[in-house]
């Protein structure tokens, strides 16, 4: 759970701008002909394919080259990876309305890099070593070379904005030259005459046809106006695995609590459980180690038929012997993982190399993506070595958009900047990605900025809604990952309690949460086939602190055991 909650409390909302429709006027200089347009240029009609394009997607679509370089419109504006987009035949825009300050509000998926992500080690994909020249540009960020025909349709026709650096040489594809771009595929036409002899490859229709979309997305709309953007709809039905983050008492008297919340785990019918095993309790001095109190408790859980993940944090003091930057030693770390996971071999099944590094506090007091790397190096090298049946969890980060070193950093950055370092290392040390998302006040079916909550506050940012988790997918998915399953390791709604900082909880009455609760579980399973395992946070945090702490208002359970209504909600809920 963030230990952390940022209280931006800005109400104001960005909202999706509206479409002006007026009577048709004379089609503006450079729209294609069989093009129908309004009046004020705020929308245009396509016969050609039957779809609208309206601002901000029209504005982009004239400014960067239109019809010859991104062909006609082939689906309406619909909701897809949390963001609101519009399939053309040569490309695929995207609303980022946060950015439009910037300049940046419409941007182009980078088709061309998603296509060819297993692709990277072929001749073609290599950088090359090489300088600019009155035939050639070079781009140092990936090493490629901008030649002739390439190079003037680029520098003409919308440039890094609409494709991006170039990721791969000339080569010959297929009978053609061609050369791939972050968000485009060049292609030359020889048979053609200038200046249509460069063309775009039809990545946009590849890219509909690759994946499921809601019918009503790709029927046309006819000529009688655009149509409002289709939001998130249920295109599969896929299971997901139902789990708690469970809190448990290391004491021997306690060890029958233990197993009666194991026993409301099993009788939930969820059948994973989460928990935090602390590096600094286990090993308290150097070479020390206690671990039958985590025996106790696997044992206990195994003997009900409930699976464990085991996140190890919380380092002992002796171990922080380390510049900051560095959650704890890394050497100290690989020799505990060691002796750890071949202690608990064929017993523990999956183990979380830390928890929410992108927190000052977790992250030795300055939060460094390459320094997380070096436990997720050693602490996998130990999974592997001592127990290689067991998954590694990459750690899931705490829901922010801030970017303050030394307090917290935006989880999405976190995680790009992650995955991307040395070549993607991070990919080869986990088998499981681990993200955290939250909602705040905010219901699930809410998403930032384009249909934000209709509470009072907490609703201004993406950190505060649980669909943040389809930014960070399509975040593993551009580092070449989109094959490993994602574990939501915590997600939750808390209900009312007096701590400012969490003021969100105030508009969740019980009943909410359960129902949220439920909806999640039916959000990823209809729409989110990524997504393998959802671990709930918390089911019984109140037995420790009483009513008095926050993370008891996300509880499942009263402070006495007793189940509140989400507890019920997720017994009923049906399973897998």
């Amino acid at each position: 759970m963030r230990r952390l909650i940022l209280t931006l409390l800005v109400v104001g909302l960005l909202l999706a701008p509206a479409v002006t429709l007026a009577t048709p006027a004379v089609p503006q200089a450079g729209i294609p002909p069989g093009q129908s347009t309004l009046g004020d240029g705020k929308a245009a009609y396509f016969p050609e394919t039957g779809f609208w394009v309206s601002d901000p997607f029209l504005r982009f679509w004239e400014q960067n080259g239109g019809l010859p370089t991104f062909g006609y419109p082939i689906s309406r504006v619909f909701y897809q990876d949390g963001l609101l987009r519009q399939y053309f035949e040569r490309a695929v825009f995207e609303r980022h309305d946060h950015l439009a300050g910037a300049g940046y509000e419409v941007l182009v998926t980078r088709l061309g890099a998603l296509t060819t992500l297993d692709r990277r080690n072929e001749p073609p994909f290599q950088p090359v070593d090489a300088a600019n020249d009155h035939h050639c540009r070079v781009f140092p960020a990936t090493g490629h070379r901008l030649c002739g025909g390439f190079r003037i349709y680029w520098e003409t026709r919308g440039g890094l904005a609409a494709f991006g650096y170039p990721i791969s040489e000339e080569f010959i594809e297929n009978g053609r030259t061609v050369q791939y771009f972050e968000r485009a595929r060049f292609e030359w036409h020889p048979e053609n005459p200038w200046p249509h002899d460069v063309l775009l490859g039809h990545l946009g229709r590849q890219a509909l046809a690759a994946r499921p979309v809601p019918p009503l997305a790709v029927t046309p709309e006819g000529p009688a106006g655009p149509t409002p953007p289709i939001g998130p709809q249920p295109l599969y039905n896929h299971p997901v695995g139902c789990a708690f983050n469970v809190f448990w008492w290391g004491d021997e008297p306690n060890h029958v609590t233990n197993e009666t919340y194991l026993d409301l785990v099993r009788d939930a019918g969820c059948d994973w459980v989460r928990v935090q095993g602390q590096w600094g309790l286990m090993e308290p001095e150097p070479g020390y180690y206690i671990f039958h109190p985590l025996d106790r408790f696997v044992d206990a859980a195994r003997e009900r038929g409930l699976h464990v993940l085991v996140t190890v944090n919380a380092p002992p003091a002796w171990a922080l012997d380390i510049p900051p930057g560095t959650p704890a030693n890394p050497v100290s770390f690989g020799r505990f993982m060691e002796v750890l996971v071949a202690h608990f071999r064929g017993r523990v099944d999956a183990w979380q190399i830390w928890n929410e590094p992108n927190i000052a506090q977790e992250a030795g007091g300055l939060i460094r993506p390459a320094g997380y790397l070096e436990l997720l190096r050693v602490g996998s090298q130990a999974v592997r070595r001592h127990d290689p049946d067991a998954l590694v969890v990459l750690a899931g980060m705490a829901p922010s958009s801030l970017r303050e070193r030394t307090v917290i950093w935006d989880d999405l950055a976190y995680t790009e900047e992650l995955l991307a370092l040395n070549g993607g290392e991070a990919g080869r040390y986990i088998d499981v990605i681990g993200i955290h998302a939250y909602g705040a006040g905010n219901p699930p079916d809410n998403y930032w900025p384009s249909n934000p909550a209709n509470t009072p506050a907490w609703n201004n940012a993406p950190e505060f809604y649980f669909r943040r988790a389809e930014a960070l997918h399509a975040a593993v998915v551009n580092a070449g990952l989109g094959h490993l399953p994602i574990w939501i390791t915590e997600f939750g709604w808390g209900t009312a309690t007096d701590w400012p900082s969490w003021g969100f909880s105030k508009w969740v009455s019980e009943e909410d949460q359960a129902r949220y609760l439920v909806r999640a579980y039916e959000i990823a399973r209809t729409e989110w086939p990524w997504v393998e395992r959802m671990f709930i946070w918390n089911l019984n945090f109140g037995a420790f602190n009483g009513d008095g702490h926050p993370f008891t208002a996300y509880a499942l359970l009263y402070p006495d055991g007793t189940p509140r209504p989400a507890y019920e909600a997720i017994k009923a809920m049906p399973k897998e």
